[in-house]
């Protein structure tokens, strides 16, 4: 089962290394409260049990226009199943739907979707950010791992292909990296921003990653680094790149 200290420690010392970031993150560490609630609920008693605790969080915590958005919403029953469905969905629902379901799916070791290609293992589905393992060897990134944006499980994945279109011959490329030696040791210790963090993109089918380098970073954890990563998915929108999913809070 899918335990949140670690996200929580992690949320909190980036919330204070990024400001920019702040109401993000103090959102998410909402959300974490609630899936520390979520105990062993099922699937079937998320939208009766788990939405109205979220709604309250995110009233609490988040942005104003997204809990005003949420209180509009009239069958949260059907927005989960149409999540679970794979049907396509708008921002504000496919938010209630994610930050709903996602401790649930976290824990869950039923298949609830058909996977293939860059698509999760698990559940089927899409990865949300890619991780660089520690190599043990100066200036050599691990192996590539994806993590899912619906159940959080990562799994293995080449280096060399597009995780959206399965391009492999020369399309992947690196949009930004901030160059930087050594791995992050705190908040005065580097000069960069995002030293452990780059854009990872396809010149076929125009979608990228932001890419986590724990060799970098060994305490980073991909999901919510990600979150904190706003300056470089407002980069990436401006080089005409879209992320092969948006992250649990739209960006």
């Amino acid at each position: 089962m899918e335990t949140w200290a670690t996200h929580r420690s992690r949320a909190q010392v980036l919330r204070d290394r990024y400001p920019f970031a702040g109401e993000v993150l103090g959102c998410y560490l909402a959300l974490l409260d609630v899936w520390d609630s979520v105990g062993e609920l099922d699937l079937s008693r998320a939208a009766s049990d788990v939405v109205p605790r979220v709604v309250a969080a995110t009233q609490a915590a988040g942005p104003e226009v997204l809990a005003k958005a949420l209180a509009e919403i009239e069958d949260p029953a059907a927005v989960l199943a149409s999540y679970l469905s794979g049907a396509e969905l708008a921002p504000v629902e496919l938010y209630l739907a994610r930050a709903s379901l996602y401790p649930l799916l976290a824990r869950s070791t039923d298949a609830v979707g058909s996977p293939e290609g860059g698509h999760c293992p698990r559940c089927g589905g899409l990865p949300q950010v890619s991780v660089r393992g520690e190599s043990g060897e100066a200036l050599v990134s691990g192996g590539r791992s994806l993590v899912c944006s619906r159940c959080g499980h990562q799994w293995s994945f080449s280096s060399s292909a597009c995780p959206s279109c399965g391009e492999t011959t020369g399309a992947k490329r690196t949009v930004y990296a901030e160059q930087h030696d050594g791995p992050v040791v705190d908040r005065s210790g580097s000069a960069s921003t995002f030293p452990h963090l780059r854009i990872d993109a396809c010149a076929t089918c125009q979608r990228y990653l932001i890419d986590v380098d724990l060799g970098r970073d060994p305490r980073a954890v991909p999901a919510v680094d990600e979150l904190a990563a706003l300056p470089l998915a407002l980069y990436a929108n401006d080089q005409g790149l879209t992320k092969i999913t948006p992250n649990l809070m739209g960006l």
